[in-house]
């Protein structure tokens, strides 16, 4: 019992302060236009296939409101019942840039990083190798300016060649 009431008596000074945090930095704030459900439809391009597909991506803040923490599901990509992806995203102060951690059931799992934008659109670059060749995803996302939709688009290169495209229009 004691050690409840030690794990429990620092919250009752944690609580109070809370209350009174300054309002989230511009950039944590600015991750706003990414919460709630979104759903839509678009394109997969591999190579010569091409496909229709749908999508959804349900985001909430987490990490004391620092983060947003996303689900990513999609239907219609060729070779997979369903293509699922987790999304963890936070700002970093010193470099002024987003990140964008991703894991798939496609065997991904990326770093994906942004300069922080004035803008309603930004662009998340991942790098790394793929097969012993340079590999680059490039997705670009424009948010509308009351942030109720976004036109999305990964690019994915291998050796330079762009092997992928994803184009997606969701609303919330």
């Amino acid at each position: 019992m004691k050690t409840i009431s030690r794990l429990i008596a620092p919250l009752f000074l944690v609580l109070p302060l809370t209350a009174l945090a300054e309002p989230l930095p511009k950039p944590v704030a600015g991750m706003d236009c990414l919460v709630g459900s979104w759903k839509g439809a678009g394109s997969m391009k591999m190579g010569k296939d091409e496909a229709k597909i749908v999508a959804s991506w349900s985001c909430k803040r987490t990490s004391a409101q620092y983060g947003v923490l996303c689900t990513f599901h999609v239907t219609g990509v060729p070779g997979m019942a369903a293509y699922e992806e987790t999304d963890l995203m936070g700002y970093e102060p010193n470099t002024n840039t987003y990140h964008w951690y991703s894991v798939t059931n496609a065997g991904e799992t990326h770093d994906h990083v942004a300069p922080a934008s004035a803008s309603n659109s930004i662009q998340f670059v991942y790098t790394g190798t793929q097969e012993g060749k340079p590999l680059k995803e490039v997705i670009d996302l424009s948010f509308a300016s009351d942030s109720k939709s976004l036109v999305g688009r990964a690019e994915t290169f291998v050796g330079g060649v762009s092997t992928s495209v994803m184009a997606l229009t969701l609303r919330k």
